[in-house]
This record gives C-alpha cells, structure tokens and sequence, in this order.
C-alpha cells in the first residue's frame, strides 16, 4: 500500500530551491530536505527573506474602499432603517472583485511566479542581449536594472516591456497603452525628449510587429521620429549656447525664460538615435514607397565617423557598416538610372557608368568591412538587400524591338545569384532567433521574394527560367519560410499561451497561401498544384479566409496588390 501523499507547503514557505524551479515544495516523512531537493540531490535552503509586494493599483485601492463603504452601509442598515445592498448590487460588486487587473503596469501570472523586479530585470536583459544583438539602436548598460531605466526612460520601458512580454493579452493592452501615450505626449502635450524617440525607434523595429489587434502606420510612426530628430537637433552640430538653438526669425523664442529642447552636449545615445532613425526610416521608405527617409546631414556623418571610431560596446561597429549601405541604397533607389539603362538612347553609358560605380562601392564597403564583422549576418542581409536592389533594374520591361542583350542578361543572373545568396543566409538563422528578427528584416525577406517570383516569371530572349527554378526554387523556398514560421508559432504559443494570433503563425499560413498561388502562376505548374504538406490541391485565388485580418494591414502585405489577385508590383517596374 502506498504512503498517502503529503501535502507541499503553504505558499511562502518553500525552500529557496523549489520557490526560484516554481515547483511544489513537499517535505519527506523523514525530515531533512524535501521531496524534490533529495530527489535531484540539490542543497535545500530555506528561502531568505520575502519577495517584496507588488503596490496596489489605483483601481484596486478604490475597489477596497467601495467594499469599505459597501460594509459601512449594510451594517448601518440595521440601526437607521436604510436598505442593504441588493443581489444584484451584491453580485455586481463581487464580479468586479474577481475581475483581472489589465492596467498595463500589471504583473499577471500565479502566486508562484518570481517577483515583478526580477521578471522586469530579465525582460531587460533578454532585450539587451537578443533584440538590439539585431538591431543595435541603443545602447543599454549590464548595469542598468530595470528599475532605473523605468525612472530614466519610461517611454523606452513601455515599449520594451511589449516587446518582451510573454502574455498575449498584457501585450496587446500594452501595445494599445503605446499607442495612446505616444499621441498624448507627442501630439497633445508637444514634449520631445530622447526617451520618446528611442521608445518610437523600438516601436518601428519590433513593437509593431507584435501589436494586437494589428492596426499600425508606420509612415506615420517614422514621420514622428523623424520630427523628434527636427526636434532634438540631432541632425545638426550641438549649438555652443542656447541663444543659437533658436532661429532668428522666431522672436518669441528668444524670449528670456524659455527653455530649448535641443541639448548643447551631444551625447553617444543621441548619436546613435539619429543614425538608427535615418537606418530605420530608410528601409521602411523602400517598402511602402511612399515617403522619403530622414534626410542626411553632414553632421549625421560626423555622428557616424565618430561612432566607427568607438569601442565602447560591439553594436556600433554593425550599426555604423548599417547605415553606410543604406546610404548606397538610397542613392541607387533615387537615381534617374532605373529607366532607359539598356537601351539605345544617349543616357545609355551615363546608366551604365553609374551602375559599374554602384557595383564598386558595394565590393568597397565589404572589403572595407573589419575581420570580426565581416561574416556578420546582419550586415550581409543590407548588403544582399542593396545589391538586389542595384540588379533588378534589369527587370525592367524591355522594349518591343530589343533582342538579347548581354548586359541585361549579366545583370540577371548576378540578380539571382544574389537572391540566393539572401536566402541561404536566412536559412541559417535558427528558429528560437527569429522572434528576435526586427521588422526591417522581414521587409527584406519580402523584398527578395518579390525579385524571385518575377525572376521565375520574366520573358526575355536567353533569359532560362527552368534553370532558375533549379537554383532557386520559388515553391519550395516558400515551404521553407512557412515550416520555419510554423516552428517559431509553436514555440511563442508554448511559452505565452497564444492561439494562432503571434504574427509568426499568421505568417506561416499567409505563405502558404501565397504558395499556392505563386504555384499556378509558374510556366512550370498549371492548374491544379498539390501542397506538399497537406496533400491537398491549391486553388487558383488567394482566400483569405482567418488572414483578412492580417493582410489589411496594409504595411504587411508584403506581396499582393490590393485586390488580392496575387500580381506584384516591383521597385523598377
């Protein structure tokens, strides 16, 4: 006959072990250290101290002084003939009692979790050490605890915490707050500070992509952050006084009194802001096609000199080899040499010259690149990206009249070699990495897939698309994409509990559908296609089905016009 279980020990009392495991803590019948300590042969302690309470919320604190009215009146009910509170008042204040805390500054879990500073130290450092190892836009010290960036930064904070939170109701109500803090401050109370600009910055990179319900514009969002560089100065030289922050012409802010926002000292942090922000709004810009990036200053490239010249942390060296890409980006994106290039007209060599000088700065940049950042992924991924982006002028719709054409032929296979070459880099990242990928990323992985179909598709005289499909299979490149986003999913909703509503499922199952489609759009696959996974034929229109919600968000769409036929609009046709 088996012992009868014992009971483990009343919340608080467990040994330091079990209580930082949040297992059961269960004492043997023979004494000495509990069940489980003696089961692993672990030191059994008795915890030191208590973890210290969490203040009470403001709605919490009035809640206990209505249940304190509540009991003044029902015991005075007796002696002055007043009526008691009735049922339904009754069950109204006992719903409400039971009623989760959803504020944003909430810690939700059990009784067992650790306490909100040492969960608010590990969002921190789980930031610190996987998110900006992506995207070095700031700069935050080991030694900083979470408690004083609250007190430095609490815009900052805010955004962070959604970035990190493992609950999907607390971040949606958290990316909800952002949204709301960020108009109030911003557009209602005119403030400018750094913290706004470095928590906006992270809003692009990542809070977006994890916002819920997914309503988001990030021209918007990036129009801001460029007028919080405006704002701060950031673009140009520190003044030498406050009297030359202020423009001659505005003689109300020459007024004695008034304080500038824009600081005398320039500061590493601040350095770093404007050239993650001209980074960000620059990749962004491409994507939506529709606005300019933050414009570059000469005192941008004194700010990224000086950062090149830093050694203060490893971030730096990724972010500075960033923005000198981008630079060549946008020079080729807002060249007048996309039209014409391989023609017969007189702009044909000027075209030609320009591209032969593009292709030099990109092999300049990566022999330029130091030994310890040239294998760096995150640099590879801007390069690839801007060399796409140089070679896909030759998919270009050539004229009527024009017959094979060397050039135009060298320039597509170095096209496909170079989205090849993405790829494969991308299939390297493991998937417990990919929650840490920031946005800009995923607008690149569009941007190559988006150069693939249309390679897989292009008519031109030499131009071999059965070879194409053998290099780079479009179908099963996407199968990939798919399964890897399918892996991740399973892994956020076995950490946060989600169901199907991480972006990463959504993700997966958009690609697959986009599959489907891409499928009976290749020469190689008419009709009917059978997905590999299911078995299962595709049909010929995109359902959107459960993705209506995702794909009218219009910054994610990456691949669809409007109309969701599928046709794709690239940068050069």
């Amino acid at each position: 006959m088996e012992p009868p279980a014992r009971a483990p020990l009343p919340y608080g009392n467990a040994c330091a072990t079990c209580a930082r495991a949040k297992c059961r803590c269960v004492p043997r019948s023979a004494g000495g250290r509990c069940e489980r300590c003696h089961r692993l042969n672990k030191e059994c302690r008795v915890a030191q101290g208590r973890r210290k309470t969490r203040p009470l919320s403001k709605a919490v604190q009035l809640e206990r002084k209505m249940d304190g009215l509540m009991m003044l009146l029902t015991s005075s009910a007796g002696r002055t003939g007043l009526p008691a509170p009735t049922p339904v008042q009754a069950s109204a204040q006992e719903a409400l009692d039971n009623q989760p805390e959803t504020g944003p500054d909430t810690v939700t879990g059990d009784d067992d979790e650790e306490d909100p500073e040492a969960e608010e130290d590990a969002a921190l450092h789980a930031f610190r050490t996987h998110r900006l190892q992506f995207l070095p836009l700031i700069h935050l010290p080991a030694t900083t605890t979470a408690r004083e960036l609250k007190q430095q930064s609490p815009f900052l904070w805010r955004c962070i915490t959604a970035v990190e939170s493992k609950h999907a109701a607390r971040q949606a109500a958290l990316c909800v707050t952002i949204r709301e803090l960020a108009g109030k401050r911003l557009l209602v109370h005119c403030e400018k500070s750094l913290d706004l600009l470095q928590g906006v910055l992270v809003y692009l990179a990542w809070v977006t992509l994890y916002s819920q319900p997914q309503k988001s514009s990030l021209c918007i969002y990036a129009q801001m952050a460029i007028g919080l560089v405006f704002e701060l100065g950031l673009n140009k030289p520190a003044p030498r006084d406050l009297s030359m922050t202020v423009s001659n012409s505005n003689a109300v802010g020459h007024m004695p009194g008034l304080k500038a926002s824009i600081s005398t000292l320039r500061t590493m942090n601040e350095r770093r802001a404007v050239l993650g922000c001209y980074v960000l709004t620059s990749i962004i810009a491409q994507f939506l096609g529709r606005m300019d990036p933050l414009r570059w200053t000469s005192h941008m490239k004194e700010c990224l000199d000086i950062l090149a010249h830093s050694e203060e942390i490893p971030g730096d060296g990724v972010l500075v080899q960033m923005t000198r890409t981008r630079l060549l980006a946008d020079q080729i994106l807002q060249g007048p040499w996309s039209e014409g290039v391989y023609g017969l007209s007189p702009a044909q060599a000027l075209a030609a010259f320009h591209l032969k000088a593009f292709e030099s700065r990109v092999e300049t940049i990566r022999a330029e690149l130091p030994m310890h950042l040239a294998e760096n992924k995150l640099i590879l991924f801007n390069l690839y990206d801007t060399e796409i982006s140089l070679y896909e002028v030759a998919l270009v719709k050539a004229p009527a009249d024009e017959g094979m054409n060397s050039q135009r032929l060298g320039h597509l296979y170095a096209c496909l070699h170079v989205v090849k070459q993405f790829l494969d880099l991308f299939f390297t990242i493991a998937p417990a990495d990919y929650t840490s990928l920031a946005l800009p990323y995923l607008t690149q992985v569009s941007h190559c897939l988006v150069t693939l179909f249309r390679l897989s598709t292009l008519e031109y005289p030499g131009w071999d698309k059965a070879a194409v499909r053998s290099s780079v299979d479009l179908l099963v490149i996407a199968e990939q994409i798919a399964t890897r986003m399918g892996q991740v999913a399973a892994a956020v909703c076995m950490r946060s509990e989600r169901s199907n509503g991480d972006p990463f499922s959504k993700l997966g199952m958009m690609m697959q559908k986009l599959r489907g489609e891409w499928a009976v759009r290749l020469p190689e696959c008419p009709g009917a296609v059978v997905d590999r996974a299911t078995g299962e034929p595709f049909s010929s229109g995109l359902d959107l089905g459960d993705l209506d919600s995702f794909l009218s968000w219009s910054e994610m769409a990456w691949l669809t016009d409007g109309n969701g036929s599928g046709e794709f609009a690239g940068s050069w046709s």
